[in-house]
């Protein structure tokens, strides 16, 4: 799980702050270990960006050879495939020993994901990918100076910092690991990751429920929505242009389209880390579990029954990206986090349990036909999936009314 803050320093420094959980949500979280990259531009002079340019085309031709071995062997075990690669690497490409190890590594988890993914397409690696370094090819020296390998020997490179990157850097509860270096538009940066053990999480007093929508990006079992009609009219209004420039089909139009294309990412991506600060900052104050839906392959399960006109809509926002946000949010600051199945959410009753398709008359509304109770349909759905979550745990969990499969929230599950 990743996540990527864009940050402008002081001295106008483009850098990122990227991180990563390695826990699921599925459950309590169980794994306390967090990764977080922090992205800094790199300052160096034309022989020490001639040797680099050479190591990055040389380094991912061999990633590439270790793929095309390890897919044509079906191999995605890292000390077998590094018994048939090793020679062939160092002898072919020039790559020294660690190198040539970081060059498999980076071969062998991209065949594994792809594989996992079920693609059946051996992955590549362009000249100018990024370069894996570990503890052992790269160093970080005294005045921000960093020495990286290459196939000519060791250069040195100034790293180019403002205060987030120092405070994050020279946080010394974080250990500092492995590095990669990436090229964005002729330019060098060196993404460098640190590891932590996150705080042992509290125990919740209740639940707050969080449901996902178009409309609303997010909305919860308080009653309260995150973004909306604002993103909404700024995505309408790319999606125009975007239109606009692909009927063109230009030189210049197509240059657009790609650069419009990294704006939408970083506006998706800024959207998504506000309304998950916000949810897991809300949990955190009244020390509550998060209630997520559960919503893995939820486009395979749902797409032959939406509109072609909603289809759009339905698949160009990054949940998936929204939900790992929230986890690895929740993770760092001491918040569990419940993964719930979202079936018929929107269509129960959150006072009586009473589920049915009539239920919800339009994409805003909820009214219950049998007790006549009326809400917001995303904040219906919310407090239902509060309460599966208080169900399905030992926290907060209450019999169904009545003793029969209603699903209807009571105040302790929910921590009212």
């Amino acid at each position: 799980m990743t996540f990527r803050i864009p940050i402008i320093s002081d001295q106008g420094t483009s850098a990122y702050l990227h991180g990563r959980s390695n826990c699921g949500i599925h459950g309590f979280m169980t794994q306390t270990l967090s990764t977080r990259t922090v992205c800094c531009k790199l300052s160096l002079d034309a022989d020490a960006a001639a040797a680099l340019q050479a190591t990055a085309e040389a380094f991912n031709a061999a990633a590439t050879y270790c793929a095309s071995v390890a897919w044509e062997e079906r191999i995605t075990n890292k000390n077998t495939l590094h018994h048939i690669v090793y020679v062939p690497t160092r002898v072919q490409y020039g790559l020294g020993a660690q190198l040539a190890c970081c060059a498999r590594d980076k071969a062998a988890e991209a065949v594994r994901a792809v594989r996992a993914h079920g693609s059946d397409t051996c992955p590549t690696f362009k000249p100018d990918s990024a370069i894996r370094y570990d503890a052992r090819t790269y160093r970080l020296m005294s005045l921000d100076r960093v020495s990286l390998n290459t196939l000519t020997g060791r250069v040195m490179g100034q790293l180019v910092l403002g205060d987030f990157q120092r405070r994050y850097l020279y946080d010394t509860s974080w250990k500092i690991g492995g590095a990669e270096l990436v090229q964005r538009d002729r330019q060098f940066f060196l993404h460098i990751t640190q590891t932590k053990a996150n705080p042992a999480p509290d125990e919740p007093t209740g639940f707050l429920g969080v449901d996902f929508g178009i409309v609303n990006l997010a909305a919860d079992s308080d009653g309260e929505t995150y973004s909306g009609e604002d993103v909404k009219r700024v995505r309408e209004r790319r999606f125009r242009h975007r239109q606009r420039l692909q009927k063109a089909n230009t030189r210049r139009a197509r240059w657009r389209l790609r650069k419009n294309a990294r704006r939408e990412a970083r506006f998706q991506r800024d959207a998504n880390h506000c309304i998950s600060k916000k949810l897991v900052a809300k949990a955190k104050t009244e020390r509550k579990a998060l209630a997520l839906e559960e919503l893995s392959h939820i486009r395979k399960r749902t797409d032959n029954g939406c509109r072609r006109s909603q289809r759009r809509l339905r698949t160009s926002w990054a949940f998936r990206q929204l939900r790992s946000f929230v986890t690895y949010k929740a993770q760092q600051a001491g918040v569990l986090v419940i993964a719930v199945d979202p079936h018929n959410t929107s269509r129960t009753c959150a006072v009586c349990g009473h589920c049915e398709k009539a239920n919800r008359p339009n994409q805003a509304h909820f009214r219950c036909l049998s007790c006549g109770h009326t809400a917001a349909a995303d904040t219906n759905a919310a407090v239902n999936i509060a309460f599966r979550a208080a169900r399905q745990t030992a926290y907060g969990a209450a019999p169904p009314l009545g003793g029969g499969a209603s699903t209807s929230p009571t105040a302790s599950a929910l921590g009212i």
